[in-house]
């Protein structure tokens, strides 16, 4: 009796790790660059989640300061963790004209931090930041930097850091260069899964779980009455 109520208790488990991580995918919905979480299990100890990394649709925005990278790229950013990953391009501009992420950290270009002085941004393909000076007559602009734009070697694992941010799960591996990897400006790369199948996968664990718990409570109500028929003279 009791090796079962182990196998429902960690299958209970195993099954609200799933409901987590699939409640979290559903969240990021609307997350620019999400890429959803998958849950696996070694064995019923141990249990690990990963993100799955295949491209997310594209929806046009027409914000300049919106992009979506097509490919294997990533934007690298300057936080108070130190530098982490990000498909996430919505995009925002500093006071001081730091083309920044909406939480204020800096975008890094190949040399540094990107700053724009005019009054309009210009993001081509392949990265460059140009900065438009906008008159009565032509407009024009010129080069301030370009998109550091990286990716990991293969089978390289990824972790998420706070915000969606990724880091190598290995400190030691080191990004190369993106040159598989396309800048689309105003526009935005969207979560890469499915909601309505999330939905459906999250009701599907749920009725497992419940199963689970039945079956503890099963075997709790059969223990309490083995005892008490013991107990009786």
């Amino acid at each position: 009796m009791r090796i079962g109520y182990y196998c429902a208790a960690l299958g209970s488990r195993e099954q609200q790790k799933r409901l987590e991580v699939t409640a979290n995918n559903i969240a990021n919905t609307n997350t620019a660059g999400y890429k959803k979480d998958t849950v696996r299990f070694k064995d019923f100890l141990v249990q690990t989640s990963s993100p799955r990394l295949e491209q997310g649709s594209v929806h046009n925005t027409d914000s300049p300061l919106n992009i979506a990278l097509k490919g294997d790229g990533f934007l690298r950013v300057r936080t108070d963790q130190g530098v982490l990953y990000t498909r996430n391009g919505d995009l925002t501009m500093g006071r001081d004209g730091t083309i920044t992420t909406l939480e204020g950290w800096p975008v890094l270009g190949k040399n540094g931090p990107i700053r724009v002085t005019g009054s309009a941004v210009r993001i081509t393909e392949d990265g460059q930041v140009f900065d438009v000076q906008q008159g009565t007559g032509t407009n024009q602009s010129a080069s301030v930097g370009t998109l550091d734009l990286v990716h990991f070697p293969a089978n390289t694992a990824l972790n998420k850091a706070r915000n969606g941010y990724f880091t190598p799960a290995d400190p030691q591996v080191a990004p190369v260069p993106a040159n598989n990897c396309t800048v689309h400006q105003g526009a935005l790369e969207q979560a890469n899964f499915n909601v309505v199948e999330e939905m459906t996968q999250m009701i599907d664990t749920l009725r497992t779980f419940e199963s689970y718990q039945k079956m503890l409570q099963s075997f709790d109500q059969m223990e309490s009455q083995l005892t008490n028929k013991l107990a009786t003279p």
